[in-house]
This record gives structure tokens, sequence and C-alpha cells, in this order.
């Protein structure tokens, strides 16, 4: 079972704040530089190694799926996979998988040696790949934050790259072979053998007919070890996300790069596109093991794992990692859960998050540790740090705005520091219209109402990112009631108070007062852009959204369809910009301005104009 797919709702987590295992890596690394990464949303720049890796890994997989007895060595691709409207594989479509309805090939075309059904396996990557280098480009670029020039990816090098990797798996296939095809064999070689989540081979999820490439009788061929071996791994047509394993109290989730099984038991793959030197090779190590310790939490705490490897395709090496034993996944366990619940259960404050980084760590080709492992220097993870401008833990100075006011378009704006925005308000009034409350199993309680001080109202509903707790059993129509750290914004012209996990509602008496009419939905802010996380495609995306910062913190900026301002077209990384009318909002416990009617962008000046990050 490589997929568990989850319902963190239903046990009251926030699907969006479930720790990984590269926000492990991240918090092992430096406290604070997890908090700027995912508190504050200081989004480093996506360069473009990151295609190699893409189109790698992808090209791998399609190769992996394709079959020798059915797919000839220069034919196109024939193996796509059917999904659903969500992306999902429609894994129980009989009719709308391909191998079912292909023929094989004749018998003299079936590779009978390593040799010959590498040059097939090799063939194929050749069929394949400026497929996957194209769409792992495409990706790169749609990505507002990316920065370089696909020049610097050098699609050669990935080519070799997906060599190495259908090697590497070849080593597997004639190890099979050599072990007489595993404990499975003789199941699948009489057919219908098929667990719920099947390798990608082009068959459905229910298949009673024998494989094409299973004989008769006799030793295990080439073609059988193929398909017998074959691991499991994240199918190249299905969505992003789609065949993820979440922990089974949904605080954790991880995607395997592959599994391997035919032995009888799980070897764990990751795939890394790089030669194996640096400070990240450590951090592979950990999250390994981190997979490793995911599959005994989803397999009834079974021993399962025999091995965790590192596929260094840059050098076409094997990196053997330590299983962690039970008592260490126990101790994992308790750790990763006592994290959960101090960085993802609610939002620590930044002085929970100390600028103490780990040592740096050395490796060289193939993730062997090098003849100096750890610099000496405590601090020189600091040295390389994108975030060492803004960090107190560095001495690396960053120019950044610090305003009260500005002058434009004839008069003079106030402008509030990032720092002192206020997202959350209380506000005293009288109830009506009331729908609910409606207790959740998870406790949580949904309602909506209006509420109303004078001639002031206010809509308020349950926010889409969470729901309130603390809410008041005696709440009925014509209650006076006070709610406290609500989200508020405005919406049609008419003030909209969202409450969340972090908000209360209380009756209250005639004597308590906070006036809706107090409360303050309109900000002017400045500040420099650190990352664009979101630009119109004309296809799903129809938001601008960036992450701006001053001397006092980090928001985000959004707008959204026909308010996207025209200047937002021409806004880049490390330009100082003005928002101004802009709507106060919060996502995700991070401040927000948003730009609706009436709101206005201003490039003040350009990262040309303006000391580089």
């Amino acid at each position: 079972m490589p997929v568990r797919i989850g319902d963190p709702q239903a046990v009251g987590v926030n699907p969006f704040r479930r720790l990984s295992a590269s926000q492990v890596i991240t918090w092992k690394s430096c406290n604070r530089l997890w908090y700027y990464t995912y508190i504050e949303r200081l989004k480093s720049p996506l360069p473009p190694q990151i295609i190699r890796g893409n189109a790698a890994e992808e090209c791998v997989c399609r190769v992996l799926r394709d079959s020798p007895v059915l797919v000839s060595a220069d034919s196109a691709d024939e193996m796509t996979s059917p999904l659903l409207d969500d992306g999902s594989l429609d894994y129980d479509n009989q009719n709308a998988w391909p191998c079912p309805a292909m023929s094989e090939l004749p018998r003299e075309q079936w590779p009978t040696d390593r040799q010959s059904l590498e040059a097939w396996a090799l063939a194929r990557v050749k069929v394949h790949f400026d497929v996957c280098w194209e769409a792992a480009v495409a990706d790169w670029k749609s990505s507002p934050n990316h920065s370089g020039s696909v020049a610097d990816a050098d699609p050669e090098e990935a080519l070799e790259m997906t060599r190495a990797g259908i090697r590497m798996h070849l080593d597997q296939v004639e190890a099979c072979l050599d072990a007489g095809g595993g404990p499975r064999f003789p199941q699948w070689r009489a057919g219908g053998i098929r667990g719920h989540w099947p390798a990608p081979d082009g068959f459905p999820r229910t298949w009673i007919e024998r494989h094409p490439a299973a004989i008769d009788s006799g030793d295990i061929t080439w073609c059988e070890a193929w398909e017998v071996a074959r691991p499991w791994f994240v199918d190249p047509d299905a969505g992003q996300w789609k065949q993820t394993t979440s922990h089974p109290e949904e605080w954790f989730q991880g995607e395997y790069d592959m599994v391997y099984y035919w032995t009888g038991a799980i070897r764990i793959i990751d795939l890394k596109a790089s030669i194996g030197r640096g400070d990240r090779s450590g951090g592979y190590i950990d999250q390994l093991r981190l997979y490793c310790w995911l599959w005994w939490e989803t397999h009834g705490r079974a021993d399962e794992v025999e091995a965790l490897e590192i596929w260094y395709l840059g050098t076409g090496s094997v990196k053997d990692v330590p299983r962690p034993n039970p008592e260490e996944m126990q101790t994992l366990s308790d750790e990763l859960e006592e994290l959960y619940q101090t960085i993802h259960a609610r939002n620590p404050s930044i002085d929970e998050c100390q600028p103490d980084p780990a040592p740096l760590r050395y490796f060289d080709e193939g993730g062997v540790p090098s003849k100096t492992p750890v610099d000496p220097d405590p601090r020189a993870r600091c040295k390389r740090c994108q975030l060492r401008g803004v960090c107190e833990g560095s001495n690396h100075e960053l120019e950044l705005p610090l305003e009260r006011s500005i002058e434009r378009f004839g008069h003079r704006w106030p402008v509030t520091p990032i720092g002192e925005i206020v997202t959350r308000v209380k506000v005293v009034g009288e109830v009506s219209g009331l729908r609910g409350p409606n207790l959740a199993k998870d406790g949580s309680v949904e309602l909506s109402f209006m509420l109303q001080e004078g001639y002031d109202r206010a809509k308020v509903q349950t926010s889409r990112y969470g729901t309130p707790r603390e809410v008041t059993r005696s709440i009925t129509n014509g209650s006076r009631v006070r709610i406290e750290n609500a989200m508020a914004s405005v919406w049609k012209g008419e003030v909209v108070l969202d409450l969340d996990e972090k908000t209360s509602v209380a009756i209250t008496d005639e004597s308590d007062s906070a006036p809706i009419v107090d409360i303050e939905t309109k900000i002017n802010a400045i500040g420099r852009v650190w990352s664009i996380n979101a630009f119109p495609d004309g296809a799903g995306v129809t938001r601008w959204s960036v992450t701006m910062m001053d001397q006092t913190g980090s928001a985000g900026v959004v707008a959204f369809r026909q308010f996207i301002p025209l200047a937002a077209a021409g806004v880049a990384r490390g330009d100082e910009i003005a928002v101004l009318n802009g709507e106060i909002g919060e996502f995700n416990g991070q401040p927000q301005v948003r730009i609706g009617p009436g709101g206005r962008l201003v490039i003040l000046r350009k990262a040309s104009e303006v000391p580089d990050f």
C-alpha cells in the first residue's frame, strides 16, 4: 500500500498544515529558516536546474511503465493512464486502460537477455525524453517565481541521468531473474495477482487474465523479470499530489519515488538527479528514514522495509541508508507529533524559532561523507542562506523600506508598516438570522449570522480554512455577543467576519462595546517584492499574488480577475511597490493586502535601482 488517501478534516487536521519530510528537514537545518519559509512565505527563486530532475524522473517512470512484449522500441507512447476529473487515476474503468486492448509483439521481438532488454529500454528513453523535457521546461516557466535561463539547464546531462536510472533499474531486473522471480512469481505467472495500488503498467486495478509476457513453464524470462520487478512509482499522468501517503492521524504526508517489492519485502528508493555532493545529501538521508517511518506507521507498525536507497543519477551509484529500528521509529513518532503540535497545530512566534543553524555538512560524489564532514564554523550555513539579509543571525544587510506616508496622485497617503497590520478584530453586537450552531465530531462549530450594532451590520460566517471551537451554547437570535479574533474583510460593500479556530464567540451585556464601525478594513502598504507566487495564465490561474517585505515583516499581496492591476505585469522580484487603498486580510496566518475595487498598485523603484537581495 504505497498510497494512503487521507481525510484530515475528519479528525480536525487542517489539510494545508500537515508536516512533510521537506519541512522537517528545513526545521532541523534552522528553525528560523523554517519560520521565514513557511510562516512568512519567503519563497526562494526557482532555478532552472529543477528542470533536469523533473525531466529525468518522469522519463524513467514512463520507460518503466512500458512493456517489452507490448511496446516496440521505437513506437510512440501508447500507455496514457485514464484520469478522473480531479486528476486521480481512474483505476476501476476497465475499458479506459490501454494494455488490455494492445496486441503482443511477435516473440522474435521480445528481448532475451540484458543486452537486448537494455537496448529496448534505452530506445524507449529516446522516445519519451523530449516530451518529458518540454513538459519540465513548461512547468518551470509556469512558475512566476522562476529565475535564470533555460540555457542553464543541460538536456544532455538530464538524458544521461535518465539512462543511468534505467540501468540501475535493470540491476533490479537482473537480480529478480537470478532469484527466480521471487516469492510472488508463481502466482504472477498464473494471473490475477494485483494489489489495490498496482505498479503503473497500463492495466486497470482489477485484471484477472495472465500477463502477455507470462509463459507456461520453465525458468523466468527477461521479459517476465521486467514485469515482476517493476516497482510502484507515481504514475506520470496522475495529477499533482494525487498519490501521496498520509499518516493514520493525518498530520504527516509524503510521496514515495519508487517502491520495489518483488522480493516479498519493501525497498524504498529516492531518485536524485545529482551527483550527491554538498549538504543536501544529509537531508536526503533524513528524508528516506522519514519515509521508512511513514511506511511503518501506515502498515500497522510491521517491520516490512528491507532497504532504503538513494539513487544518484549523476553518478549512477546507489547509497544505502541505514533503516531506523522499531525503537528509533517510536522515538520519531513522538518527536514528529510534538513538532506538529509546535509548528503546525498553531502558528509559532518568531521568538520560538531561533536562528541557530545546524552544522553545515560536506559530502563527496555518491553522497559519501567528505574527509572534513562538518564545517568547523558553526554558522557556516548562514553564509549561504538566501534569507540571511532578513535574519538577525547573520550580519548581511538588506535594503528594505520603512515608510509612514507617501505622496501619490495629488495627495499624501498614510502608510502602515507590515509588522503593524492588524488582521484580527474584536466586535460586539446583536445576533440575527442565526443558522446553526452545528457541532462537528471534531468539536468545531459551523454557524452564520448577521451582527448588528445600531445602523451598522456585519456578516458573520465560518472560514473556508478552519472553524471555531469556542462558541457559546447560549447563542440565539437577539443575543448580544462579543466576537474575538475574527478576520475582517469587505465584500460588495459589506463587512464580513470570518471565524476560524482562533476565534471565540461569547455572550456579553449592554455595557460591553466594540463597535463595528471601528473595524479597519482598508490599508496602504509599501514593501519590496520577495517572490511572485501566482500570475494569471489564461487557464487555471486567475489571480496575481506576491510576497513583499519591509523592515518590520512580510505580507502577501493578492488580486483576482478583473481587479488585477495593469501594473502587475511589470512587477519583478526585488521591486519596491506600494499598494494603495488595499483591503486587510489574512491567509494561513500571514497578513495579506488584497487589491479590490479602488485599489492601486504603484512600482516605486525597480530591482535594478536597489541593492540585490
